[in-house]
């Protein structure tokens, strides 16, 4: 069996006085590819692209793909109005298109008919491959199963999708069933690695604090299959609970990294909260 591709989704670290640490993002992504993962997603959710200017997300891009090196990265279009939308394809995809394995965009409408054309129109701005994000959690959209099929099935730009509307392994497993030539990736922090693998996931992309662990339960399932995942999953179950926390688990990772000595400063932009103190016993022990 061949072994899962893991993705690496890059945060954005902050100085204190908030302005862009571009030294701890060059840091933060070698990082992630010296732990294994197979390429890197950027000005994804964990980015806070919507606490950047289009200036801030244009120069943040430019690092990731300079740190990246020969590694493939894919670019995030978070920006749900057709302005917005348009303008970033426009100003911070197209000139960067011929670095860029792919660009994401999520679920905008419920509207099979709108978003099959809005991933082709993508497609046609940039000329990428593009991966759909299926998470109503943070953009508040979601869309029924039979409408998604729909639209992907009229959006042959599309290569993969990020399953991130629970029950993920639900998803999954009837995507598989209905396309099975897209790549579905496992997404969520990893909290739901075991089930999304046994639906049919066939990639993960997470940006959990620790990405090597992810490598290595991937690893696990293809050469012991689920008790081996299982038991790998096991093992960092904890800190991926409190690392995926809505509402705090940007800034809980953001600390996490920077115990680590990755990054210099975990401070994130409203209207992200900040690292509750209190867990600081817990993340020491979660850290080592």
């Amino acid at each position: 069996m061949p072994e899962l591709p893991v993705w690496g989704m890059v945060l954005t670290p902050f100085a204190p006085d908030l302005t862009v640490d571009h030294a701890s993002l060059a840091a933060h992504v070698h990082s992630l590819l010296d732990q294994g993962v197979h390429g890197v997603v950027a000005l994804a959710v964990i980015a806070e692209p919507g606490a950047l200017t289009r200036a801030e997300r244009a120069a943040v891009l430019d690092t990731v793909l300079d740190s990246a090196g020969d590694r493939p990265v894919v670019a995030t279009v978070m920006a749900l109005d057709d302005d917005g939308h348009l303008d970033d394809l426009r100003t911070l995809i197209r000139p960067r298109a011929d670095r860029l394995a792919a660009v994401m965009l999520p679920v905008h409408s419920p509207d099979p008919e709108l978003v099959a054309a809005r991933l082709q129109a993508a497609h046609r701005a940039c000329g990428l491959p593009v991966w759909v994000q299926d998470y109503p959690g943070p953009t508040g959209v979601s869309i029924a199963f039979d409408d998604l099929v729909g639209a992907l099935r009229a959006a042959p730009a599309v290569v993969a999708v990020k399953c991130e509307a629970p029950p993920t392994f639900r998803r999954i497993h009837a995507l598989a069933a209905a396309l099975p030539h897209l790549q579905l990736l496992s997404g969520l922090g990893g909290a739901n690695l075991v089930e999304d693998l046994v639906a049919g996931a066939s990639a993960v992309a997470c940006g959990i604090s620790r990405p090597a662990d992810l490598v290595a339960a991937t690893r696990a399932w293809t050469s012991g299959g689920m008790p081996a995942a299982l038991a790998e999953v096991a093992r960092f179950s904890a800190r991926v609970g409190v690392e995926t926390q809505p509402g705090t688990s940007i800034a809980v990772r953001k600390e996490h990294w920077r115990r680590a000595g990755t990054i210099a400063a975990a401070q994130v932009r409203p209207p992200q909260l900040p690292y509750p103190a209190f867990l600081s016993g817990l993340s020491d022990a979660l850290v080592r």
